[in-house]
């Protein structure tokens, strides 16, 4: 793929991608950056979960999982300074970490602004040695603050450029008010949005799109939502991009990976599909519950390899060699 050999502007973000990727290219990264949501797992009443303890069970967590990812997504708030300090997240496993603001409902939900966190900067993320950004988007092309977000996508475009770390965006589709989610037009609405936010996000400079399976595995559907998949690869027109789980079974989820890992997606940013039952259980169940999240990450990696393709080809030895020659650092970040 030509968008990472551009030119010498390129290289940061082009080692930041090696170091979340697996050595042949595929990115296969455990979202834990989850946040009230996850303390909920701990105490049904996710109030009195305290710092410590969501930061003790994030961090043995990943400690467990290192070896079987290529990358963690990490909040700010109970596993990035954390992991770094206490080593746990290994020098071979990349960083990536959100700079969206989520508004946490009580009822397990979040709101649908978009913003993003208060004192929470690429410059900061960048400078801690993290290896990409991530935002959330709350996505409907018609709604009031769709140029909103489109602004504020384009300024961390243009910030992420200048630090030199690659961005991933997540728009996440949400109904209209009154919008029956389930509905069939709603469905043929949402997937109309996800392939549609692949071309106006990656048209925004973006360097990873982070989507949610479009479409259903459900009502024989699935034909369409292979179709869905393969216009979103088209319509990232050879800039990476991966699946998120979402709050599906992980039965579900391998099955969709290898759907958007044929259609061309090249990796996975999963959470609660891997970990869920791991999170909270009695000691006793812990090693089991431990094995079973490993062997999910593998599995994952491994349909990947199968069906998918690396993210890129790097060019051979003597292409750099004959194409990059000495005196490149003077022109580097030149305009």
């Amino acid at each position: 793929m030509t968008h990472w050999l551009s030119g010498p502007q390129s290289l940061g973000k082009l080692r930041s991608m090696t170091r979340i990727s697996t050595a042949d290219g595929y990115i296969a990264t455990l979202a834990i950056d989850h946040p009230e949501n996850y303390l909920a797992m701990i105490d049904p009443d996710w109030r009195r979960v305290t710092s410590a303890e969501a930061t003790r069970s994030k961090l043995e967590l990943i400690a467990e999982l290192a070896p079987h990812a290529s990358a963690f997504l990490v909040d700010p708030l109970w596993s990035l300074s954390q992991g770094i300090v206490t080593g746990m997240i290994p020098a071979s496993t990349g960083i990536i970490t959100g700079i969206e603001a989520l508004s946490y409902q009580p009822d397990g939900g979040f709101g649908t602004q978009t913003a993003l966190r208060e004192q929470w900067t690429v410059e900061k993320i960048k400078t801690l040695g993290a290896d990409a950004v991530k935002m959330v988007v709350w996505w409907r092309p018609d709604a009031a603050d769709a140029d909103d977000n489109r602004r504020l996508v384009e300024g961390l475009v243009a910030d992420c450029d200048r630090h030199q770390i690659p961005l991933v965006v997540e728009p996440l589709w949400y109904p209209a008010e009154g919008q029956d989610p389930t509905s069939e037009a709603a469905r043929a609405e949402r997937q109309e949005t996800l392939v549609g936010a692949a071309g106006e996000f990656v048209g925004l400079g973006i360097d990873v799109l982070k989507s949610e399976f479009p479409g259903d595995l459900v009502d024989g559907s699935e034909a369409a939502a292979v179709d869905a998949a393969r216009a979103i690869d088209a319509a990232c027109a050879g800039t990476p991009w991966v699946m998120l789980s979402g709050s599906g079974t992980y039965d579900v989820f391998r099955r969709q990976l290898a759907i958007v890992a044929e259609a061309g997606a090249c990796g996975f940013m999963a959470g609660r599909a891997i970990w869920t039952g791991s999170v909270g259980v009695p000691e006793s169940e812990r090693v089991e519950a431990v094995a079973r999240c490993q062997s999910r990450l593998d599995e994952c990696l491994a349909i990947l390899r199968a069906h998918g393709q690396p993210w890129r080809q790097a060019p051979s030895l003597d292409e750099v060699a004959e194409g990059v020659t000495a005196g490149w650092h003077e022109r580097y970040l030149e305009s």
